[in-house]
């Protein structure tokens, strides 16, 4: 018996066939889904991989000219100076569609710089700090993209590759059983509904003689 209870009919017998024809198609689809979602995810680890050792290098600079102004300046004030400055840039959001899927993408504007007169006892040190944190913040805007990227496609991976394995370990596997079992059944009776049609005729011709 068939792990699916379905009544031996012909009409059970073209359902199930068309499920399968369905099933093998989603199958084909998910498959190629699968793939690309690989390559992409690839893709995207060998830039993550360069965008880490740019955001070292990045932050390297930045920890050093922030070195550099705490020294010449002390590092309480250099708190209270930075508690001041203002937002100097924009965030920005877009989407773009892969396989289904919204993949952000992080940007950031940058206002024009304005030159502090006012803030006594700031140091070249100081802006300089100030420009390696604009640098800073650009290349942390590229990573948190292509890591919310990678996360993004990796779960969707999970969700295709459980569909996959649902369809070739259970749904197909399933329904092709109760195919070859209706099938069988199906030859079965019309083998012996002929046969009762024979042994029907020879007794008719047997009562005639």
């Amino acid at each position: 018996m068939p792990a699916i209870d379905i009544p031996p009919t012909k009409s059970s017998l073209r359902r199930l066939k068309e499920d399968l024809e369905f099933a093998y198609e989603g199958y084909d689809l998910l498959n190629q889904k699968r793939e690309i979602l690989a390559i992409e995810i690839m893709r995207n680890i060998g830039e993550i991989r360069k965008m880490e050792a740019a955001l070292s290098g990045v932050l390297g600079e930045l920890y050093a000219a922030y070195r550099s102004a705490a020294v010449e300046m002390g590092s309480d004030t250099l708190s209270r100076k930075s508690c001041f400055e203002k937002r100097s840039y924009f965030f920005h959001m877009k989407y773009t569609r892969l396989m289904g899927l919204r993949l952000p993408t992080i940007r950031l504007s940058f206002k024009r710089p304005q030159v502090t007169m006012s803030l006594a006892g700031t140091t070249a040190a100081y802006d300089e700090a100030k420009d390696k944190s604009r640098k800073a913040l650009e290349s942390l805007a590229e990573y948190a993209t292509i890591t919310k990227t990678i996360m993004m496609l990796s779960r969707e991976l999970k969700k295709v590759q459980r569909r996959v394995n649902a369809l070739e370990k259970i749904f197909i596997p399933q329904r092709e059983e109760a195919k070859k079992y209706i099938s069988d059944r199906i030859e079965e009776m019309e083998r012996e509904e002929i046969f009762v049609k024979k042994l029907i005729r020879q007794r008719a011709e047997a009562q005639e003689g």
